[in-house]
């Protein structure tokens, strides 16, 4: 789950530079996610890491076409 939250977080403040229409407390959520998860994750509460993963996943799919997702098949860009 660790690569995952890595892979995820990478991406989103990648293309969140990229994206200028991205407002400046999505860094801030980004961050407060990825600490929240990597906490829960040493913690052991998976649950708390998996929801942070979940909201992840969901901002991500703004950019779901793009060869740099994580979870990016190129079928899927057909």
């Amino acid at each position: 789950m660790s690569a995952q939250l890595e892979a995820l977080h990478t991406f989103l403040k990648a293309r969140a530079a990229a994206t200028p229409v991205v407002a400046p407390r999505f860094y801030e959520a980004l961050g407060y996610a990825r600490g929240y998860a990597d906490a829960c994750v040493e913690k052991g509460d998976i649950v708390g890491a998996v929801r942070q993963l979940s909201w992840m996943r969901n901002e991500a799919r703004k950019w779901a076409d793009h060869p740099d997702h994580p979870e990016y098949t190129p079928e899927e860009a057909s």
